[in-house]
């Protein structure tokens, strides 16, 4: 038995040293091609994603020219880790943060209004993730425009076969005793390959292009067997699917809704400054109203170590000097949770902007200092119709009404009939040929109707109905978002009138709050006044202080709210601001 095994592993060893050069050749350059193939795969991974991001910036560059607030150099590249350079750093005197916050500034990067919103800009986490949503939103038209350009195709195979059988009938030992007659092998390699091209045009019609090598050749016999074969199909719906306006629907769709993902971007950097912009200014107001509650403790020390001393002296009942040294506890416990309220919204803020909370930063006082009435110079009607005239979201509903309108339309060409009218042209190789050859006298043609009566078309007819329905709600909701514009302009001049007013009247309680306390201090020093009187001067002093801060930022932020509500808010590529009233000028 071994020496049967071994005599045929010798027979099949000799039988492959016989193959001729030519085959080794082509069995070679198979390997070879694979080889190539899977080598080009991981060579043009890299070149592939640059493809992508040429191809995405185009279409943007593209589609932002026609979409005002929208920066047309778009880029997700991801940026460097944040180094704060080139600002200046805190040396103010912090005694109203105690020890630890006081320790915590000294010597802080001061962040003006300015840098805040290009930190934003550039590394804000939700900021960033609605731009890759642009990107992925654009990668979706690349491929609904893909679907009309020529689609190639490409593949092929390479086999090598041996088959090794005995001879039937007999018994082992006498077949082995005949030698090499009592084997048969066959050796055999094959090759195939197809190359094709397929388009869809914007009539609807698909026209298909296809060409198919075989070959196979028995080694040993020298026997080869070629086949080849061109074939060209085209199909053109009639009814069903034909048509500029059912054929590009997805790719029309697909186009708008890049353009509607651009105008929503817009009006999110307006709305996501805004919201920097009012994060920046209530940190400093919390900064600043810890402030007013120390600036009102140290008062109650005072005012507490003044009543001690008359106490000692029976000028002063224990009643009193209780209710000082109560209020004194409470104011003490209000700054404590003042200062506490700001250090977690400074931490906060430094996450909005994308920086490690142990970053040591400290907002601009100054930027508060700078802050002041300012009152539009136009009636809320022309506000109004500002807002009409420059809001993109009111664009959007609008051409949505339209894409509902020809959906509709959409919908009526697929109740019709299928009616194709196909075609086909075949090219095959003449029999017998030992080396592939087409032969264009062995043609084929075949032309013809593909019919589908419209006898069941319940889905068809569902869609027809529900996009009538759908055009209704796109009118509904175009009347909404007009009226919520006009809402939204109402409620902002509410808003600026209600600030205006609370910072009047904060202004007079601070100096009403002032000359009170003032009174009390001198009667206190008197020995004279009531304690009572004292505690709520102090105190409402510390309130008016708050008020009036607080008013003059709320009155600061309705008033970018109009802006933005108006659409006249344009953001520039480093998150500045401008106002942009052309629209005004025309009313």
């Amino acid at each position: 038995m071994n020496d049967f095994f071994g005599k045929r592993s010798k027979i099949e060893l000799r039988m492959l040293l016989e193959i001729k050069t030519s085959e080794k050749v082509r069995y070679c350059s198979g390997i070879v091609a694979v080889g190539l193939c899977l080598l080009l795969s991981a060579c043009t991974a890299s070149q592939r994603l640059k493809s992508a991001n040429k191809e995405v910036a185009k279409i943007l560059a593209q589609k932002t020219a026609g979409v005002p607030n929208v920066d047309s150099d778009f880029s997700i590249e991801p940026l460097p880790r944040i180094v704060l350079k080139n600002l200046a750093k805190s040396n103010q005197q912090t005694d109203f943060l105690g020890e630890n916050g006081a320790r915590v500034e000294k010597g802080a990067d001061v962040l003006k209004l300015a840098d805040t919103l290009e930190l934003a800009i550039k590394h804000n986490r939700n900021y960033l993730t609605r731009k890759e949503t642009i990107y992925l939103q654009t990668l979706e038209l690349t491929l609904a425009r893909w679907e009309f350009a020529p689609i190639f195709s490409a593949d092929g195979s390479v086999t090598r076969g041996l088959e090794t059988s005995g001879v039937t009938g007999g018994d082992v030992a006498g077949n082995v005793g005949r030698g090499v007659d009592s084997l048969i092998s066959r050796n055999s390699f094959t090759q195939q390959g197809n190359v094709g091209v397929e388009m869809l045009q914007r009539t609807g019609a698909r026209i298909a292009v296809d060409f198919t090598s075989d070959f196979l050749r028995f080694i040993g016999g020298d026997q080869s067997i070629n086949s080849s074969r061109l074939a060209v199909t085209l199909a053109q719906p009639l009814l069903k699917g034909g048509g500029y306006l059912a054929t590009t629907e997805n790719l029309t769709q697909a186009e708008r809704e890049l353009l509607y993902t651009l105008r929503d971007f817009a009006n999110f950097r307006r709305e996501f400054i805004v919201g920097i912009v009012a994060d920046y200014y209530n940190v400093l107001r919390a900064r600043d109203q810890v402030r007013n509650n120390w600036i009102g403790y140290q008062g109650f020390v005072k005012s507490v170590e003044r009543e001690r001393a008359l106490a000692e002296e029976d000028r002063r009942t224990q009643t009193e000097l209780g209710l000082l040294q109560q209020a004194s506890l409470r104011n003490e416990g209000d700054w404590v949770n003042a200062l506490r309220d700001y250090q977690q919204q400074l931490d906060e803020f430094k996450m909005t902007l994308g920086l490690p909370v142990e970053s040591k930063i400290v907002l601009d006082v100054n930027e508060l200092k700078k802050l002041a009435l300012e009152s539009p110079k136009l009636s809320r009607m022309q506000a109004v119709n500002v807002a009409i005239a420059s809001r993109p979201d009111l664009i959007t509903a609008n051409d949505r009404r339209i894409d509902a309108d020809r959906r509709i339309k959409v919908a009526k060409v697929d109740l019709r009939a299928v009616v194709d009218v196909v075609g086909g042209y075949d090219i095959n190789s003449p029999s017998g040929e030992a080396t592939p050859k087409l032969d264009f006298k062995r043609n084929n043609w075949t032309a013809g109707l593909e019919v589908d009566l419209p006898f069941d078309r319940k889905a068809e007819r569902n869609n027809y109905r529900a996009a009538y329905i759908a055009l209704e709600q796109s009118k509904r909701n175009l009347e909404l978002a007009y009226d919520d514009v006009r809402l939204q302009i109402y409620d902002d001049w509410r808003s600026l009138d209600q600030a205006q007013r609370n910072y009047g009247i904060s202004i007079l309680g601070v100096k009403l709050a002032q000359r009170r306390l003032e009174e009390q201090e001198l009667l206190g020093e008197l020995g004279q006044g009531e304690a009572r009187d004292l505690v709520e001067a102090q105190q409402d002093l510390t309130n008016s202080l708050n008020q009036r801060t607080s008013a003059i930022v709320d009155h600061t932020l309705a008033r970018l709210g109009l802006w933005q509500d108006m659409g006249i808010l344009y953001i520039n590529k480093d998150g500045s601001w401008v106002k942009k009233l052309k629209a005004e000028a025309n009313e």
